[in-house]
């Protein structure tokens, strides 16, 4: 990385104006039609899960004095400028918050792909360029952000402004990549989503029929979950394609720029299938494309190998499979010990070397790094259960149900509160329950709690990585040889396998594994590793 990102230094920047010829007010307009949030609200909505509310600002021109009005009454943050001239609201904007680093979107965009912004955040701590421009491709029109630094913006091109500058905020960035480091990226999350042509979807409010599909789809997805994001709207159109026809025929403004001559090598990255083998390796997975992207590398995310790739690099976290493959990587595969120039564990293994010490060798996304600004709630437990069924998630539920709001002993501290993410629906109240969360969330989660009660995984590390007093549980018998690996090594507690737990009737006090040292260096030996293999 480039150094520490801090999440102060980023601003969501939403311009935002009543005056739109096509369709005037269109920024207040409620979805659904008969509720009372309107299209900014959304939009509010949405980045307050990602950004603190006072990094959330609406920059508006300075004589619209009645959405002044509405912003005052709904508490948001906003900044007024120059009705005319959007270039310059945003450069006083960023003078005036400090902002280091500005993700710009419009007001009539209600449905940002949150997921996109996460990957954005994990690109930009990688970027060393004073100048730049990032975004990704192949999202539906509308949904996609786009970030620059506060220099790009700032930055004045010689001679007389054309007037397209002072109306398209980041114009000026786009035209000249001689300056400016131009990334446009491919969405990780949506790399199993490429049979579908995004050419006509529109997933914004110009006019009145644009309108009318977002309504449709908030009936359609925003019912079932109101963060929704590309992911799904891209399947319904293959689910329901008849609904957007809507407003297949509204045209949008578009930009000739300059084409960027960047030659990539290109990599294959293979990952377990999620619904086997967990979301664990795609996650992962998912941040490492992203990262070899920003390295300049064209990487094709996949569950299968590619006959057509066999002479292409191929970095494998797909467990103990073997490929006939020319060049392989391999991701914590017990056949192919990390001290190998092409094998590296993400997660600590009982046969891997450790890097020396308490220090131990892991990859993650460097968003676990960020200080999501939220506040540790004493006494609050939370749990991770993945794919559990519904006995073995009772089995965790009954077993923390009986410390729940009792007095601290000398065998149990005190636990007042309990968060499950995932597994099958509580039978008990007490217990608070997520199904289904984004990463940044469930950071968040993690770093709110005192406690982290899971099993031997990415969960167990990031939770190690925050600081946080974390315990293992035994949900398999690999998982319980881990399980006792990661107490003796690690010193991070081991209750016991699922079906012991009802007769544990304390909970760790003593939580050792806080002086445990985590380096992520994994990627750069697959990086270094993919440079030797364009260089052979």
């Amino acid at each position: 990385m480039s150094g520490i990102l801090s999440t102060r230094e980023c601003f969501a920047f939403i311009q935002a104006r009543q005056g739109s010829t096509r369709l005037p007010k269109k920024i207040l307009k409620s979805i659904p039609k008969e509720s009372n949030t309107s299209v900014l609200e959304h939009i509010h909505n949405r980045l307050s899960t990602i950004f603190p509310k006072e990094q959330i600002v609406f920059l508006i021109p300075e004589s619209d004095s009645e959405l002044i009005d509405l912003l005052n009454l709904k508490n948001y943050q906003y900044f007024v400028g120059s009705e005319l001239d959007v270039r310059d609201r945003f450069r006083k904007a960023s003078l005036k918050f400090n902002a280091k680093h500005i993700f710009r979107l419009t007001g009539d965009n209600p449905y940002i792909d949150l997921e996109s912004i996460r990957y954005l955040y994990e690109a930009i701590s990688e970027i060393s360029d004073t100048h730049y421009s990032l975004s990704m491709v192949g999202l539906p029109l509308g949904m996609g952000v786009e970030c620059f630094s506060k220099e790009s913006l700032l930055f004045e091109t010689d001679g007389l402004v054309p007037d397209r500058y002072t109306e398209h905020v980041s114009l000026h960035i786009k035209e000249h990549p001689e300056i400016h480091k131009q990334y446009r990226l491919n969405a990780p999350h949506l790399s199993q989503l490429t049979d579908i042509s995004l050419d006509s979807l529109r997933i914004t409010v110009d006019e009145l029929k644009d309108y009318e599909l977002v309504c449709q789809l908030w009936e359609e997805l925003g019912t079932k979950d109101p963060l929704f994001g590309a992911k799904e709207v891209i399947q319904l159109t293959k689910d329901k394609p008849e609904i957007f026809s809507i407003n297949s025929s509204v045209e949008q403004v578009v930009f000739q720029l300059p084409k960027l001559n960047e030659e990539k090598k290109r990599v294959r990255i293979v990952y377990a299938e999620p619904s086997l083998f967990g979301s664990g390796h795609f996650e992962r997975c998912k941040s490492l494309a992203l990262f070899l992207e920003m390295k300049g590398y064209k990487v094709e995310l996949s569950t299968k190998t590619d006959k057509n790739s066999e002479n292409l690099p191929h970095i494998l976290d797909v467990r103990e499979n073997e490929f006939a493959l020319a060049h392989q990587f391999y991701i914590d595969n017990l056949h192919h010990l990390p001290n190998e120039p092409n094998a590296s564990y993400f997660l600590p293994n009982p046969i891997a070397p450790k890097i020396g010490g308490n220090t131990f060798s892991y990859f993650s996304s460097p968003l676990s790094e960020l200080d999501w600004d939220e506040i540790t709630i004493s006494g609050k437990v939370l749990v991770y259960a993945g794919n559990l069924n519904h006995a073995e998630t009772i089995q965790i539920d009954n077993y923390l149900l009986q410390f729940l709001n009792q007095s601290k002993t000398k065998t149990t501290p005190n636990i007042n509160a309990v968060t499950r993410i995932g597994g099958t629906p509580p039978t008990a109240e007490r217990i608070q329950y997520l199904s289904r969360i984004s990463y940044i969330q469930f950071l968040k989660e993690i770093q709110s709690s005192e406690f982290v009660l899971t099993y031997f995984g990415q969960t167990m590390m990031e939770s190690v990585a925050t600081g946080k007093k974390v315990t293992l549980v035994g949900i398999t018998e690999v998982h319980e040889s881990l399980g006792k690996f990661a107490e003796k090594t690690m010193g991070i507690p081991y209750l016991g396998s699922l079906s012991t737990l009802s007769t544990i009737q304390n909970f760790p006090t003593a939580f050792p594994h806080s002086k445990t040292k985590l380096v992520r260096d994994a990627h750069l030996k697959i990086l270094k590793w993919l440079e030797s293999i364009y260089e052979s």
